[in-house]
């Protein structure tokens, strides 16, 4: 894999890592690598270094709270991956409390931007501070253009159909596990102007397979506003 030495660290302490077991996360321990990238964090409570050039994976991984490593690891990207990303992948970790549960030590991995419409796509691992292991929610790399909610404590996802649909979706991460709780649909309808108000919207509560159709933008749940274009 033809690989870039570009690293991208975004922190994010209110938004958005190593024992780990080699059959959950594809971690591997790496305790002779050296830094050549790191940036604080604006509290100066943890410390991001991404290193290259690490053997038998594609770049490691080292988190510090102060002066002392909390998580060390090495990543490879998904070997099964069917994807093609747009240009060369950037090396990348996000910082996140994925399953709110006020650890901010889960990492998303970023995979890149693909297709037409530049839909990105990130791994992720959550921290389980009982076994103090990662686990990897395998399910999260489907997900299209993820957003963390804090304040609607959920993961939002964000997916292009056609030019005159898009689709939306709601998750909880659970027991290591994400699940879809809601889906929205935006359809565009006739050539009325301003565009948002030829937007109609189906929306589903998975759970007790409730749905609400020919809605318009002001009676969508408000969790969806974070993702919803308008």
């Amino acid at each position: 894999m033809k690989k870039s030495h570009v690293t991208l660290l975004v922190f994010c302490s209110s938004l958005l890592l190593l024992g780990c077991t080699e059959n959950k996360t594809k971690c591997v321990p790496q305790y002779a690598a050296t830094s050549d990238s790191s940036m604080k964090s604006n509290d100066d409570t943890l410390r991001l270094i991404i290193e290259h050039e690490v053997d038998d994976v594609d770049y490691g991984v080292i988190i510090k709270r102060g002066d002392k490593t909390i998580h060390r690891f090495g990543y490879k990207y998904p070997e099964n991956d069917d994807f093609v990303p747009n240009g060369e992948r950037i090396d990348s970790c996000l910082l996140t409390d994925l399953n709110f549960d006020g650890i901010k030590e889960d990492v998303l991995f970023y995979l890149g931007s693909f297709g037409a419409s530049g839909t990105e796509y990130f791994d992720a691992c959550v921290w389980n501070p009982e076994t103090e292991h990662y686990d990897k929610i395998e399910e999260f790399r489907d997900i299209p253009n993820p957003k963390i909610s804090d304040k609607y404590k959920c993961i939002l996802s964000r997916g292009h159909v056609s030019a005159a649909e898009n689709k939306y979706a709601k998750y909880v991460c659970t027991n290591g596990r994400l699940v879809k709780v809601a889906e929205l649909r935006q359809y565009w309808q006739g050539n009325i102007y301003p565009e948002r108000d030829r937007a109609i919207y189906e929306e589903h509560f998975i759970k007790t397979n409730v749905w609400k159709k020919n809605l318009k933008l002001n009676q969508i749940s408000d969790f969806w506003k974070p993702v919803v274009p308008f």
